[in-house]
């Protein structure tokens, strides 16, 4: 792969994941659909997906407990001072119904994560579906190292940080992001804002204000309500 501004072969991405994941069979899923995938032990999260992404997989379980016990937010807060794209994956067809909060408190919880940590939530039903996503961000990350060269990790802006935050909801890129911040005027008013006031942004349809509120709300926490 070359690198077209410079005619360079653009740096290989690798995806490292935690040993601590090897009995969850992660990197073999993973190691199927994207090389190179290697093991090792991380610091932070449980994936890292070139120089800019750091995942944190968890089952409904382990989210649960890590709630209960108080790692949630100081995982949270490390992530997120160590990446620039932090992303956690939800895995599993349990609902949050397992939690036992009620959906405003649940709600509340989400919303801290993905303002307060600027970590959005992916919901998986399995490792196997777990995997494709990785491999999919791999993808997307190798597309922009050959498109603009490998990213910093200093120098982001607040205005860089909402686009990238709303970037992580598929089907959401940088031109989207910027109607939906410019229509409603702020990334908080983005992530609060029903689905009718998404579809009133210019460019914004009824496909579009679905899957972004279907993101930052969550399958099953629509069901429950």
């Amino acid at each position: 792969m070359e690198n077209s501004k410079e005619g360079r072969p653009a740096p290989e991405l690798r995806v490292v994941i935690d040993d601590r994941e090897v009995r969850s069979g992660l990197p073999e899923a993973v190691s199927a659909l994207w090389t190179p995938t290697l093991i090792g032990r991380l610091p932070v999260a449980d994936i890292e997906i070139g120089p800019r992404l750091l995942v944190e997989r968890k089952t409904i379980t382990d989210f649960a407990a890590s709630l209960e016990d108080g790692r949630l937010f100081r995982q949270a807060r490390a992530i997120s001072r160590a990446a620039l794209r932090p992303l956690m994956i939800l895995e599993g067809e349990d609902g949050f119904d397992l939690l036992g909060l009620p959906p405003n408190a649940l709600r509340g919880i989400l919303l801290t994560l993905l303002v307060g940590y600027r970590i959005p939530i992916l919901r998986t039903a399995s490792i196997s579906e777990t995997a494709v996503n990785l491999a999919q961000l791999a993808r997307q990350e190798q597309r922009r190292i050959e498109r603009f060269g490998r990213t910093a990790r200093g120098g982001r802006t607040a205005a860089r940080t909402a686009l990238d935050i709303l970037g992580t909801i598929p089907g959401i890129g940088d031109e989207k992001a910027r109607r939906l911040i410019a229509g409603l005027g702020s990334l908080k008013e983005v992530v609060t804002a029903s689905e009718e006031d998404l579809r009133r942004v210019s460019g914004v349809g009824p496909q579009t204000a679905r899957q972004v509120r279907a993101t930052l709300d969550g399958p099953t926490l629509e069901r429950r309500e």
